[in-house]
């Protein structure tokens, strides 16, 4: 007899984001479903949304967002993957109104779409301003009918036969296992990790620790975005802000006036690692400012920035910024359905690697992709018969009281392969020794923590036999 809670469903979904979300609403009448967050149901990236979502809904057709997608991913994509989005995502907006969701129009009834980076066009669409995600996120939740189960964290996918059929963790304290004929990571991005960074603390990698603990093929993990803009308040990062807003007329200065972006062909509204390698070149001889004064009826169209402002008592107009770890490019690999080389093993979301974002996503794709992919996964489960969960087998782990800090070091704008090394084999020395919930996490933390600093120096070597390769061959 197990000494531990037991919980029975068809589909474990791990996340609460919109990926979660989605994947739960469309699933079909007849599963059982059951929503898992080590948080509450809340702390999700996709509540901090900001930007918007991109759609060609109001295009002839998505040919032009799909260019752009490939364009700021510099190439580097699967293009079965960016013309499945694109293409399906004409049809995001009136499905998410369907829903409930409403999307913020102008005087006459038209949308009031906005622009942002490596975008050739208006297509973000927006509901409260800078408030999308939330607005989204606070609508669909309350759509969803399977339970959640909030402060539970899965530190552990169970396998038998080579399948995956359940998952063992945390609700608070106590140890659980749940038996489940499919498991769905939407766990998010990496940010939490690190000390800049635009995500919720809760948002840590746990996916991308758990599936390659069963064998799960991951790629892309050096491709890691940083925000061009970060607020900073007395010399430190107080959360983002929105691209949205060079959108509407903002610009990045320096305190005499030069207007940084000003020798790009796209100047403000470059793709986000051409901004932020700007940025950091910059800053490192003086600060980078954002000029919002172009930008009409601020408070109203960019509350939350408004309202962060007000809050730290400083002047909107111009606003000191900095960069900061925004988002996975690449992840679990998976195919058009979200399943994975395991059987058994779906992932969706940011945790996900589809190959839609190569090695810089355009910005508000990020939710397209929840939603669309979302979708495509509840509606192709492919759910084998119930098997029964292994023998427990303790789990051990460990602390991590500096992995954050090590990791802010080296995983920046510009990477350096002997830091990268360094700390690599400083992870790599760790000993596991503890249980019990906390020390669980912290191993995945270390894992994922490793995982991101092997897919950063593979990056690195495959870009320089990319450069001696592109080399013009010397003279005699």
């Amino acid at each position: 007899m197990s000494l531990h809670k037991n919980f029975v469903t068809d589909v474990l979904i791990v996340g609460t984001g919109l990926a979660a979300i989605t994947v739960a609403l469309h699933l079909p009448d007849n599963l059982r479903a059951l929503l898992v967050t080590k948080g509450t149901r809340s702390e999700t990236n996709s509540m901090r949304a900001q930007g918007g979502i991109a759609s060609s809904a109001l295009e002839d057709d998505h040919e032009a967002h799909r260019a752009d997608t490939v364009r700021a991913a510099k190439g580097w994509v699967n293009p079965e993957a960016v013309e499945f989005v694109t293409r399906e995502g004409r049809t995001v907006i009136s499905e998410l109104e369907a829903l409930g969701v409403i999307f913020d129009r102008q005087e006459n009834g038209e949308y009031a779409v906005g622009r942002e980076g490596a975008h050739g066009l208006p297509r973000i669409f927006h509901s409260g301003g800078d408030q999308t995600g939330c607005r989204m996120m606070e609508t669909l939740s309350e759509k969803i009918t399977h339970p959640v189960l909030e402060q539970t964290v899965i530190t552990q996918l169970l396998t038998s036969g080579g399948r995956v059929v359940g998952a063992a963790g945390y609700r608070g304290e106590e140890r659980i296992e749940i038996s489940a004929r499919a498991v769905v990571l939407a766990t998010g991005g990496i940010g939490g990790l690190l000390s800049t960074s635009t995500n919720d603390t809760t948002i840590t990698g746990d996916g991308l620790a758990l599936a390659a603990a069963v064998g799960a093929n991951l790629s892309d993990l050096g491709y890691v975005q940083h925000h061009p803009t970060i607020l900073v308040h007395h010399g430190k990062s107080v959360g983002l802000i929105t691209e949205a807003l060079r959108g509407a007329g903002a610009y990045l200065m320096t305190r005499d006036g030069h207007r940084v972006m000003d020798n790009h062909p796209e100047g403000d509204l470059a793709a986000r690692d051409e901004v932020a390698a700007m940025i950091t070149a910059v800053r490192k001889q003086e600060s980078v400012y954002l000029n919002t004064t172009p930008v009409r009826q601020l408070a109203e169209r960019f509350p939350t920035f408004a309202r962060k402002c007000e809050e730290l008592n400083i002047n909107p107009e111009l606003v000191e910024v900095t960069t900061g770890v925004h988002f996975l490019m690449g992840g679990i690999e998976t195919d058009l359905a979200g399943r994975t080389s395991v059987a058994g093993l779906y992932a969706v979301g940011e945790t996900a690697s589809i190959g839609l974002h190569g090695t810089n996503r355009l910005a508000s794709n990020s939710l397209l992709e929840c939603f669309v992919m979302g979708k495509a996964v509840a509606r192709q489960l492919q759910l084998a018969p119930r098997r029964a969960l292994p023998a427990f087998r303790p789990v051990f782990g460990c602390e991590d009281d500096v992995l954050q800090e090590k990791l802010s070091e080296v995983l920046t704008v510009e990477l350096k392969e002997d830091r990268l090394q360094a700390t690599l084999e400083q992870l790599m020395s760790e000993s596991v020794q503890q249980t019990g919930r906390q020390a669980e996490q912290n191993r995945l933390h270390i894992m994922t923590g490793r995982l991101l600093l092997e897919g950063a120096l593979r990056r690195l070597k495959e870009e320089r036999q990319t450069n001696e390769q592109m080399a013009p061959a010397a003279t005699t």
